[in-house]
């Protein structure tokens, strides 16, 4: 009897110990959206140093005057080394990665109190009288409150991602980490109940609405990302109507044109040749020159082999082209299967970025031939890229390969490149922007690179 006191006594000092790592994890990870690289690794590896604290817990001799001491002890060793092997399997910035796993780790120890004051306030007495008996229940019961836990994280993830997938601002984790200790802070403020049975049922609904005060906090926040993503999808969606119906427009004209062409081509050859025989060669070279004017066709600026990225292409060429400024596209699109919408996001917003920064005053006095912007489609055995390269007058803010949206390089590139990089999400594809000095000024390069389909591999290697 006395081992398997031992045994479930062991298992309810491990299993709270064994969670606390993964489900700190899955909160970052899945719920906060801040990026944990090697997941299976840090998963086993935090769980691994929740099972070794326990088992040296359940080791220990506990007394009333070293009981404190070991608790606090216990919880700095968890606390220190989950928090280091997650810093070190975390990509972002030092600093926000400190940030994060600390808000994280109050987050989690104030659900874990909320859950297991939940816990006592339903099963605070048994009725059963064995010893291995209650152990066995009360270990079943610690197992379920923690599968109910992680059922709550994964609620908020699914919540999120439908079309929240942005990491969780750090002022907003803050906020929640203070109003959930909070709530859990009053579940033991004494409220003067003569009826124990109120008692608990006030501590029942202050912890229940601790949690659904984060499930409609990120319902809410979910709702509102939706709207405005629809209100987005529609401006793309007008703004890739238009282009493909100037497109269509220039196309059509563009062979018009070509048809009437062939058509005088006849009669031209004749009046060529006669000049020719009448030896009047300054006519003719009068009658060239007039023909050359009149073969300016309109060109409808990339063959990409995606109709949707000509149609873009196109209306950017004829916005650049009225602001004095060269569009050249070169490549083809392929590799990757980009929807039209977010072929539109990608492109329109790349090159609406472009010719805002070359359309600045301070490059008015820029050479005409140097006012290019160059797009370029590119395709290795593995990668698909898009490379959008334009002179710029100023170096904007740059951190780890990203744009700092601010006032004072808002202009060039900071807008919408949160869609770029969203758009480019969906294909996980990654957004890379570079600046580097040039004669007259810099130049800016930002380029998104797309891991090329599977199957399109196994065409090349075929």
């Amino acid at each position: 009897m006395n081992i398997w006191l031992n045994v479930f006594y062991t298992i309810l000092i491990i299993l709270p110990l064994m969670c606390y790592g993964p489900l700190t994890v899955y909160l970052i990870d899945g719920v906060l959206r801040y990026k944990v690289i090697r997941k299976p690794l840090t998963y086993i590896s935090t769980a691994s140093v929740g099972i070794v604290l326990g088992i040296v817990k359940s080791w220990v001799k506990y007394t009333e005057d070293t009981a404190v001491v070991l608790d606090v002890f216990e919880m700095i060793c968890l606390l220190g080394i989950i928090s280091l092997i997650l810093y070190f399997n975390m990509k972002d910035k030092w600093w926000r990665k400190i940030i994060v796993i600390i808000l994280a780790s109050g987050i989690i120890t104030n659900i874990n109190e909320i859950f297991s004051i939940l816990k006592d306030q339903f099963f605070e007495h048994l009725p059963w009288s064995n010893a291995i008996v209650v152990m066995l229940v009360f270990t079943l019961y610690e197992l379920i409150w923690r599968l109910i836990e992680f059922l709550f994280f994964y609620v908020i993830k699914r919540i999120r991602s439908r079309r929240d997938d942005t990491p969780l601002p750090i002022p907003i984790i803050l906020i929640f980490t203070i109003v959930i200790n909070i709530f859990s802070n009053l579940a033991f403020v004494d409220g003067n109940f003569e009826d124990v049975f109120d008692s608990k049922v006030r501590t029942v609904m202050i912890m229940l609405s601790a949690l659904l005060f984060i499930l409609l906090y990120f319902y809410i926040r979910v709702t509102r990302k939706e709207r405005d993503s629809y209100k987005e999808l529609n401006t793309v969606n007008e703004e890739l109507v238009e282009s493909q119906t100037k497109y269509f427009e220039d196309k059509a004209r563009s062979d018009n044109e070509i048809r009437a062409m062939r058509h005088d081509m006849k009669n031209n050859v004749q009046v060529l040749m006669l000049l020719l025989e009448n030896g009047e060669y300054d006519q003719m070279k009068e009658y060239l020159e007039e023909m050359g004017e009149n073969l300016q066709v309109a060109d409808i600026s990339a063959h990409t082999g995606n109709t949707v990225a000509d149609a873009i292409i196109a209306d950017k060429t004829s916005q650049a082209s009225a602001m004095g400024i060269k569009l050249k596209s070169s490549g083809v699109i392929s590799g990757v299967d980009i929807s039209p919408v977010d072929t539109c996001r990608i492109l329109a917003n790349l090159l609406d970025n472009a010719i805002e920064a070359v359309s600045a005053d301070e490059l008015s006095d820029l050479d005409p031939d140097s006012k290019l912007i160059d797009l370029q489609f590119k395709k290795t055995e593995n990668y698909f890229t898009i490379v959008v390269t334009n002179p710029c007058y100023k170096v904007p803010e740059i951190e780890e390969g990203k744009i700092v949206t601010s006032k004072s390089d808002k202009n060039e590139h900071g807008f919408g490149m949160s869609n770029i990089k969203n758009a480019a999400d969906n294909y996980e594809g990654e957004l890379q922007v570079s600046c580097d000095p040039k004669p007259y000024g810099f130049e800016f390069t930002a380029q998104i690179v797309f891991p090329v389909k599977r199957e399109d591999l196994s065409a090349v290697e075929g």
